[in-house]
């Protein structure tokens, strides 16, 4: 273990560069709604010409040198942009099984058509790894300058937006990057707030015969350096109901940035009575030095609240570095201990990722 961490902490050194943001850690840093950077209001995807030209000259230590500010504007109509991610990772387990590879960890590609900052058609498409798949297509139509509906396939909007889909409270609500679904969202947008109502089949976008439907709300207000914020939602089925209670926030201050989220889970069990979960997220973000951004992550699960003794918690630290624009390189560690029934859930991770965006 010491040799891992000693060579993740090695890697993490030879990646200092001389400011770098990561989602949704830039939002947070500078005070911004996601809609300031992104089409999608929720954020995340396609990023608008103020995303881009953020990510051009401010994100990386030193500009490309070619006219790329707005690289995915086709026209005053037609956007697109994509992302692409690509790991190197090296795992040990508890029972010192090892294994290493490359593989592509997410390839995606997105399209907006605009008809004069009102209708907006999105497209969101995965083209790796595995088979080609839609993560959202919904048509949005906003209304009283910052408010917006929408309807199709979509993310719903619920806590912190984290890039990382293996995060614990991503993996136990459910709420991640494969988790899209077909529905609707009315969003409110004000200078210190913002409002989702929003409802979904609740079967990750298969047809529903209106026994499933995922009911939600989501309410954040900005601080002028911090924000606190809240979903509910409710899977309303016939058997098994579910229902998520969450909780976020984020406070900055002078190169420090901290990030939290707790979920409470209930679900309904066809054997009778209920099982209750609870999972959290702590991340502190400091800016070594303009171009390095140093991440530490606490993450607590528990499956199961009436059973002691099975929870489970996973560390990680993390480099992240832009060099060039539309480049961001990543490397770190993350330490996984589940109870010892679980030996693929207790593991070493070392990884170093290369991102290219535009």
């Amino acid at each position: 273990m010491l040799q891992l961490f000693n060579l993740s902490l090695l890697v993490a050194l030879l990646l200092i560069g001389p400011k770098t943001y990561a989602e949704p850690l830039l939002a947070y840093l500078n005070n911004l709604k996601c809609s300031a950077c992104h089409v999608n209001p929720d954020g995340g995807g396609l990023r608008n010409s103020f995303g881009n030209a953020y990510g051009y000259s401010v994100l990386p230590q030193k500009q490309l040198g070619t006219d790329s500010a707005d690289i995915g504007k086709v026209s005053d109509y037609l956007r697109l942009g994509g992302n692409f991610r690509s790991n190197a990772e090296y795992v040990k387990d508890k029972t010192d099984q090892e294994s290493a590879t490359f593989k592509v960890d997410s390839a995606q590609l997105y399209l907006a058509f605009n008809l004069k900052d009102t209708i907006t058609f999105y497209l969101d498409q995965k083209l790796a790894p595995g088979s080609a798949i839609n993560r959202e297509a919904f048509v949005m139509y906003h209304f009283n300058s910052n408010d917006f509906v929408k309807a199709g396939k979509i993310y719903v909007p619920f806590g912190i937006r984290l890039e990382d889909d293996s995060a614990l409270v991503r993996q136990a609500t459910g709420f991640n990057f494969a988790s899209s679904d077909n529905g609707i969202e009315l969003g409110f947008e004000r200078e210190h707030s913002l409002l989702n109502f929003f409802v979904t089949n609740g079967t990750s976008a298969v047809s529903n015969d209106d026994n499933n439907f995922l009911y939600g709300l989501r309410a954040e207000y900005l601080f002028s350096n911090a924000r606190v914020g809240t979903t509910l939602t409710l899977n309303d089925r016939d058997e098994g109901k579910r229902q998520i209670v969450n909780f976020y926030g984020a406070y900055s201050l002078g190169k420090f940035t901290l990030l939290t989220e707790w979920d409470w889970i209930e679900s309904e069990q066809t054997t009778g009575g209920n099982k209750e979960q609870l999972v959290g997220l702590f991340e502190l973000n400091y800016q070594w030095m303009p171009g390095l951004n140093i991440k530490l992550t606490s993450e607590w699960y528990d499956p199961d609240r009436q059973i002691s003794e099975d929870q489970e918690t996973r560390y990680s630290l993390v480099t992240e570095y832009t060099p060039l624009s539309h480049i961001q390189l990543r490397a770190g560690i993350r330490v996984m201990d589940s109870i010892p029934q679980f030996e693929q859930r207790n593991n070493d991770l070392l990884f170093i990722q290369t991102h290219f965006y535009f």
